[in-house]
């Protein structure tokens, strides 16, 4: 049998093993997606109609004190944003639409800036030409409106309750139709 030759076996390949940690990869990129997808537009209900809003008091950007306490009487629109959040930026000309067509039948307009660096607050409200009072809120504050998902906008009766409100972002229409039906006589 020395001239006997045995038959060579295949090379083991790393394919089996590669495809593994490929689909195992990919799964977790799915996930983490996922949960970014939920914590972005979906991970939370704001507070619902008929609750009191909580106390929010700050400095805005033009270095004034602003109280939404000082509004009690009218109706109020608060928006809670923040600087990296994509669905917020795109709501953002619709809000200053509102707000400036709004502002002649009483309505004010607040935007609570969660959870962003303080020095891109004042730039990103530049540049949408934010015509309506803005101040930086902590992490304590937002929770208390229950602001888990951002955007997220409320509409407040002037006894500071809540008349509506919404996580996720809204339109120019959204917006006035909803005022229109909450400030009819």
């Amino acid at each position: 049998m020395a001239g006997r030759k045995e038959p060579m076996s295949e090379p083991v390949t790393p394919e089996p093993q590669l495809r593994a940690r490929f689909v195992i990869r990919a799964v977790g990129i799915v996930a983490l997606l996922a949960l970014l997808v939920v914590i972005l537009i979906g991970g939370g209900h704001p507070l619902g109609a008929g609750t009191t809003a909580p106390d929010t008091a700050g400095i805005t950007l033009d270095g004034g004190h602003l109280d939404l306490k000082d509004w009690r009487g009218d109706f109020v629109v608060v928006n809670v944003w923040a600087t990296w959040c994509p669905p917020c930026l795109h709501e953002m000309p619709d809000l200053v639409v509102a707000a400036e067509k709004w502002q002649p039948k009483n309505v004010h307009f607040v935007g609570l800036a969660a959870d962003s660096p303080p020095e891109r607050i004042p730039l990103v409200a530049a540049k949408f030409g934010v015509n309506y009072p803005v101040f930086a809120i902590d992490k304590r504050t937002q929770n208390a409106w229950n602001a888990m998902s951002l955007p997220s906008t409320y509409i407040l009766r002037g006894d500071g309750s809540v008349a509506w409100s919404v996580a996720g972002a809204i339109t120019l229409k959204e917006l006035d139709d909803v005022l229109t039906e909450l400030t009819a006589p």
